[in-house]
């Protein structure tokens, strides 16, 4: 096969071996630049965002960070927690125009609330106002309808978030 190869080799014009060496030059180039240049520009890039995103991510935690000692120096977070969770969501009910049926704390410091007759998107509101403004979370809720149109009915386990 070697053989073969030199003859048809030698058949060839000083030109044609000339495009042949230049044209074997330019793939050999290709295939180095495509194995092992451009692999290592990727992996640099890469790594450039990455490092930037973690670089972000932790200047986001450090002014968290900050942002909460601040808070617990103020003692704005005390404040919130010496308040009854009971006081709490009676108050933010009535402010809500919704009435609660019936109120029943339990020994961990949650109170178990049943609301009735209440407009769906309301209770939501309301609900999403404990939790931001006051630190209330609904643990476990049992919502169905009441009757026709947007009337629910719910019974509730609120609690401080993080008890």
């Amino acid at each position: 096969m070697n053989e073969a190869l030199q003859s048809r080799w030698q058949r060839l014009s000083v030109r044609e071996q000339g495009l042949l060496i230049i044209a074997a030059a330019l793939v050999t180039a290709c295939l180095v630049w495509l194995a092992a240049f451009q692999p290592v520009l990727n992996w640099r890039d890469s790594a450039r965002a990455a490092y930037t995103a973690a670089a972000d991510d932790y200047r986001q935690i450090g002014a968290g960070a900050a942002r909460l000692a601040a808070l617990t120096a103020s003692g704005e977070d005390t404040a919130l927690e010496r308040e009854p969770v009971r006081s709490v969501v009676a108050g933010s009910a009535s402010r809500a125009g919704i009435v609660l049926s019936r109120v029943l704390p339990d020994d961990a410091g949650r109170l178990n609330v049943w609301i009735d007759g209440v407009d769906g998107p309301r209770l939501m509101g309301w609900l999403e106002t404990l939790s931001r403004d006051h630190g209330v979370i609904v643990v476990r809720a049992g919502i169905e309808q009441a009757g026709q149109g947007a009337q629910v009915r719910a019974q509730l386990l609120l609690a401080r978030s993080g008890a």
